[in-house]
């Protein structure tokens, strides 16, 4: 039995769903270890979508526990402790605080136990069929089969019909001849010193594809609104999807779904967006290295 652990935000989420439902398809027996205590983690909103889980049981994990790996995932624990590997120790962390917190199981770090903790290029490379997985966060080429990624997009789609404020904005993209997405990630990214797009890249998109598609208006959705709406305040045809926090953002996800054209940040919100737009005639922007910048 392969557990998948869906955790953070919601692009991770959507990652280590995705690779659940690819190993499903490769007929293995998979079951999620999830949590909805937002002490431990963010906000769990894959519930929200058409999506198809089945949770793991506390027998099912006891079972884990108890289970005996083969020989060869002692030598992938043996490499992730030599070299430190600190993906490895993050996934670790995230499964066994699961398992304390949402079963009251306590299982003691044992060699059989830690090694069980494998990576999804360890699931592929090796063919392992059980472990707990938690670190594919991006599209990888073996998903790229179109049978699959449109079964994918029918389950991104939102169980519940959308609020009052949401619907309007819906409405406005529907009206809207070109209607372009346009994703702002910067938050927690600024402390962290992770690269953000550039905001030169930003206006040159805009201006680019303002000048080659006719009646387009640009919909920002951002985890810094305050300052997408200070950066681009003197732009014309902008409106600024600034009604859901946080923990709503799968909203955000949805309605930018439905513009035909994006302009993209680099995270894994916005490479789950590319890869689930139902639109093939899109003109999109993802930003490369040179387009990415720390900030101090």
């Amino acid at each position: 039995m392969m557990l998948i652990c869906p955790h953070s935000g919601l692009g991770n989420q959507i990652g280590n769903y995705v690779f659940a439902q690819f190993l499903i398809d490769k007929g293995l027996e998979v079951k999620f270890l999830v949590t909805k205590d937002e002490n431990l983690d963010r906000t769990f909103v894959l519930d929200k979508f058409n999506t198809c889980m089945e949770l793991a049981s506390i027998e099912d994990i006891e079972a884990f526990i108890a289970q005996n790996p083969p020989f060869s995932y002692y030598k992938h624990l043996l490499n992730n402790v030599l070299f430190n590997n600190k993906a490895y120790f993050n996934s670790l962390y995230k499964v066994l605080a699961r398992i304390r917190k949402e079963y009251g199981l306590y299982p003691k770090k044992t060699p059989s136990f830690l090694s069980k903790t494998v990576s999804y290029n360890d699931v592929l490379k090796y063919g392992l069929n059980q472990g707990a997985v938690c670190d594919c966060y991006s599209p990888i080429p073996e998903f790229n089969d179109e049978n699959f990624k449109e079964k994918m997009r029918r389950q991104f789609i939102l169980k519940e019909p959308l609020d009052e404020k949401n619907s309007a904005l819906l409405q406005k993209i529907k009206t809207v001849k070109n209607p372009v997405g346009v994703h702002i990630r910067r938050g927690d990214y600024l402390n962290l010193k992770i690269p953000v797009v550039k905001p030169e890249f930003i206006l040159e998109k805009i201006k680019y594809m303002t000048e080659n598609l006719e009646g387009t208006k640009f919909f920002i959705f951002s985890d810094s609104i305050d300052w997408a709406k200070e950066y681009l305040k003197t732009l014309d045809n902008i409106e600024f999807a600034d009604i859901n926090d946080e923990t709503r953002g799968y909203l955000d996800f949805s309605l930018m779904n439905e513009c035909k054209h994006r302009i993209y940040s680099a995270s894994s919100f916005s490479k789950w967006l590319q890869y689930l737009n139902p639109y093939t005639d899109s003109l999109e922007f993802f930003p490369k290295k040179q387009d990415l910048t720390i900030e101090n």
